[in-house]
Order: structure tokens, then sequence, then C-alpha cells
């Protein structure tokens, strides 16, 4: 608001000073050109003072003003005072307006030298031709009868003013002419490195070099005399709407800002009825990114998505939004030429309150993915462990025991052959302990690894273990096609361990029903009574179905107990 007040008065009085001695103006004796050379003051006052970032949200205004102020040089200016800021303020917008560009991101060293030197000749031109000129004579000193007085003329010498002012023309042709060459060097280097593309900060330096161009190639055309011509007004108009296409540039990051702000703020009232929206949603719209993702940080270090997966941050195009000095996300673009800081600034503001939440939700499931890997792990590591037993078991007792039936049976035959016939019974006792001990073996063998699950299927694997089970099971309904081996490794493991809970509780009857829903593989498992004296199944039997991704559910209705196991068949 500061901003318009001050744009609305300067323009107001300089309007006031056209209307009434339009023929004396710089931008001509038109009012569309001087209607344009307010309008291009004012936009500069207003747009540097809300939208210029650094040292632009006062070199701007102050050019802006300086360049409204010039036209107050004339005998309708509202007194001394003012007419006196007219011939200081002559160049005094020129440079301002280059020194405006010296400290935008990414100025390259070379080009920084040439800025540097034509803002230093600007500004000599500003203080030759405008103050000290000033102070050498005043309009009256050399004819201008109705001009209000110059307060700072203390010479009053005509000739030493011509030449000032003549000195500080060619200072700003000079400050032109370099201005051009850092523009060139500028555009060279970025072609070079390849980040020649469309950005406010580049069009604002080629606004800011044209106008310097026009304000040097009007000081040639003064420097000839003609200073009231056509050609003097055309270069001014020149200057003119390089500094209106300035100030829209300039404002074109705060307006990218501000529609970046309220479309993340529409996406997040959005978010309230659409669950399955994020913040990188919300920001790949904002930004046009649709390329977009956010990662947010691990403890360990790591990067982890919204959904707790682990993210590498590639080397390049990767914003980090930081708060208080912590990085609390980081923005991963589709590519260099989607990185608009200005755009990136408003839409994070935006969206703080969603990236926060997100980062805490991200940390949660990481710990819930951490869990789940940590569950397959050890179904992983008892499975193996399992397999190694049965082996074990296979190739060495089994096999022992074996052997020892073998010999038994030789010295029984022995012992009859020399009518040894209290031997004889002895060995044959021995030979029917054996061969129960190697029935026993092997159904515990069994219990540890069903070797019919890989020839009959996932089927004959539960009727066979419904078989060796201790108590009563009622086969319901089973599945006859083949499912993945490792779906059909945790539905036998879960029905054998299920079986085992059931066992323990005496007096106790189970069914089994094994269905397709959909994608998924649906398991349940009645009794007649509780397995175990907890409200909820063995740790063991969750980690086994949680460890494929699938969920296990219980209830108990009138006595009967009943656990159904989903797991995902993909």
């Amino acid at each position: 608001m500061l901003w318009a007040v001050v744009a609305a008065v300067l323009s107001a009085v300089t309007a006031n000073v056209l209307r009434l001695r339009a023929d004396v103006s710089f931008a001509g004796p038109f009012v569309a050109a001087q209607a344009l050379e307010i309008g291009a003051g004012a936009a500069l006052i207003v747009v540097g003072g809300v939208a210029g970032r650094g040292w632009e949200r006062w070199l701007l205004p102050a050019a802006g003003a300086s360049w409204l102020i010039v036209e107050w040089d004339s005998p309708a200016a509202p007194g001394p005072a003012a007419f006196t800021l007219g011939l200081i303020a002559v160049l005094a917008a020129f440079p301002l307006v280059l020194a405006s560009r010296w400290r935008r991101p990414g100025l390259a060293p070379g080009p920084a030298v040439l800025l540097a030197l034509a803002v230093l000749l600007a500004l000599a031109g500003a203080v030759i031709g405008g103050p000290l000129a000033a102070a050498a004579a005043g309009p009256r000193d050399y004819g201008c009868s109705d001009c209000p007085r110059d307060l700072v003329a203390l010479a009053h010498d005509g000739t030493l003013n011509a030449l000032l002012v003549r000195l500080g023309w060619q200072f700003a042709i000079a400050a032109g002419l370099i201005a051009a060459a850092w523009l060139a060097a500028s555009l060279v280097r970025a072609q070079r490195r390849r980040t020649l593309v469309p950005s406010p900060d580049l069009a604002a330096d080629v606004a800011a070099a044209a106008f310097a161009a026009a304000v040097a190639a009007g000081a040639v055309v003064a420097l000839r005399g003609e200073v009231a011509s056509p050609i003097a007004y055309g270069w001014r108009a020149v200057a003119d709407g390089m500094l209106l296409i300035l100030s829209a540039v300039v404002a074109l990051p705060a307006l990218r800002a501000a529609r970046a702000r309220r479309m993340v703020a529409r996406a997040a009232v959005a978010m309230a009825d659409d669950p399955a929206g994020d913040a990188a949603g919300a920001l790949a719209a904002a930004l046009d990114d649709p390329a977009l993702s956010v990662a947010y940080p691990a403890p360990n270090g790591a990067w982890r998505h919204h959904s707790g997966q682990r993210v590498v941050l590639p080397e390049r195009n990767v914003t980090m939004v930081t708060d208080a000095d912590e990085i609390v996300a980081a923005l991963i673009h589709g590519g260099s030429a989607r990185i608009d800081h200005a755009s990136v600034t408003g839409a994070v503001s935006a969206a703080r309150l969603l990236l926060d939440i997100e980062r805490l939700e991200a940390g949660a499931l990481a710990r819930v993915n951490d869990l789940r890997a940590a569950r397959q792990l050890v179904v992983e590591a008892a499975d193996a462990a399992r397999a190694s037993l049965e082996r074990d078991l296979h190739d060495g007792a089994q096999q022992r025991l074996v052997a020892l039936r073998y010999a038994l049976g030789l010295a029984g035959a022995r012992a009859i052959r020399r009518s040894e016939p209290v031997l004889a019974a002895r060995l044959a006792d021995a030979d029917l302990a054996a061969e129960q001990a190697l029935a026993d073996l092997r159904e515990l063998a069994h219990g540890i690894s069903a070797a019919t699950l890989a020839v009959e299927g996932l089927a004959g694997a539960i009727r066979s273990a419904a078989e060796y089970s201790p108590g009563a099971v009622t086969i319901v309904e089973l599945l006859d096609e083949r499912l993945p081996e490792r779906v059909e490794q945790a539905v036998y493991r879960f029905i054998v361990d299920t079986l085992r809970e059931i066992a323990r509780v005496p007096a106790s009857g189970a069914s089994i029903a094994v269905q397709r829903a959909g994608r998924d593989v649906i398991v349940e498992i009645e009794c007649d009574r509780p397995m175990t004296v907890r409200s909820r199944p063995a740790d063991h039997l969750g980690d086994r179905v949680a460890a494929v991704g699938g969920q296990l559910e219980q209830t108990d209705h009138h006595g009967r107990h009943r656990l159904i196991a989903r797991l995902p068949c993909e």
C-alpha cells in the first residue's frame, strides 16, 4: 500500500507538470508518450517495492521515482525544490536500474565485472550530468526566465554547465555499451553451460540492458543537439517500454508464487475430501511439474517417500525445504527448466502443513516397512532353519534308524537260525521300538516340512496336515489351483501352526476353508474354543501372515473362535 501511495503522488505531480507544459517533456508533446512514461515510472515503483528481491526492493522504486521526477525539470514545476530535484535526477534512473541486477542469483564472475563497470560509468554520468551540472549553472543562467530558481546553482557558469552535461551524456553512452557487452557475455556463458532457458532473471537482464542501450542512444542524439527531435522522443519511448517490461518480469515470480500458493491451498482443501491426495500432487500441479516428487529425511540419514519407501536423491534438480536450518523435505524436480525459485517458495510456504503431516506419516510408514521387512526376515530365517532341520533328520537320524532296523533284522534272523528264541524275541522287540521311533521321527519331519506341498500342491499338503493333526479337522473348502510358491508356503505354514495351537486345547476340533477372493487368498479356520487364554492369536501367526503383506483377523461368537487370514496372491 505504501508504494502504491508513493507512486500515485509522484504520478499526479508529474501529470500536472506535463499538463501545464507538455512542450518541454522528455517524452515529447504527445499525450500517449507522456502517459507511457508516467506508467513506466509508477509501475517500477510499485512492482519494485512489492515484488522486488533484496536490493531490487529499494533500487527499482528509486529508479521509478527519479524517472518521474526528471520531468519536473520544467517551468511548470511546483516550486524551486521540485525543479531542483528534476535537474539532479536527469540520469539517476540509469545506474539504479543496472545496479538492481547486480545481486541477482547466478551472476557469473566475468559478466559481473562488466556489469559493475557499467554501473560505475552510469553513476559517474548521473552525478556529472545531474548534481554537478546543476551546481555549475541553472536554467536561468542561460535564458530560461520563467524557470524556477535552481537551489544548488553556485558557479552560474553556463559554459561549465554545458561541458558537464556533455560529459555526463558521454559517460552514459559508455555505460550503455558496457551494459550491452555484459548482456552478451551472460548469454554466451548461459549457452555454453546449456542453461539458456526462459527465466525471469534472464528476461530482466535483457530488459535492463535494452533500457541502458535506449538511454545511451538518446544520449547520442542529445550530443548531436537534437534533444527535442522525434528520434530523441522515440528512444525515450523505447526506454519507457523496457522499464514496463522490467516491471512485468520482476512481478512475474511474485505472481507465480501467489498462484502456486492459491493452487496448493485449493489442493489442501480438496484433500480433505480425497484421502488419496498428497502434498507431492498439490505441489506438482502448482509448479506445472508432473514429475515432481517429495522425499523426507529419515533418522539414519536416508530419505523416504510418503509411503515410507526409500528414495535416492539425484545430484541435480533438487530443492531443499528447510526450517530453522533443519531440512524437512526435498523436492525432486522433473528438470532444471521446471525450477522457478519464486514459485517453489510460494508453493512450499502454502504446503508446509501438508509437508509436515506427510513427513510424520513417512516416518511412521518407514517404521512399519522396517517392521514388515524384519518380520519377513524372521519368517524366512525360520523357514530356512526348518528346512535345514528336516534335511538333517532325513539324512541323519532317519537313515541311522533304517540302518539300525536292518541290523536288528539280520541279528534276529541269525538268532532264529541258531535256535536262540530268547535273543530273537528281544531283537524283535528292539526292532519294533526302532520302527516306532522311525514313525515318530517321520511324523515330526512331516510337521517341520511338508514334502507333499511341492508334489501335490497346497490342497494335498493341507489334507496331509489334517490327517497328522492330533485333533479332529474338517476340510470345508480347498483350492485346486497352484499358487505362487511363497503364498503356498505361507498358507500351509499358517494352517499347520494354527492346528498346532488348537491341539494344545483339549477336546477341540477345527474346520479349514481356503478360497480365492479376487487377487487375495482367504483362509478361515474355526475351532470350538479359543486357542489360548489370550484374546489374540499367537504372535508368530500374525508374523507369518504379515510377512507376505497379509492381514489376520479373529472373532469369537458363541464359543466359536474364527481366524481369517487374507493374503495377497500376486
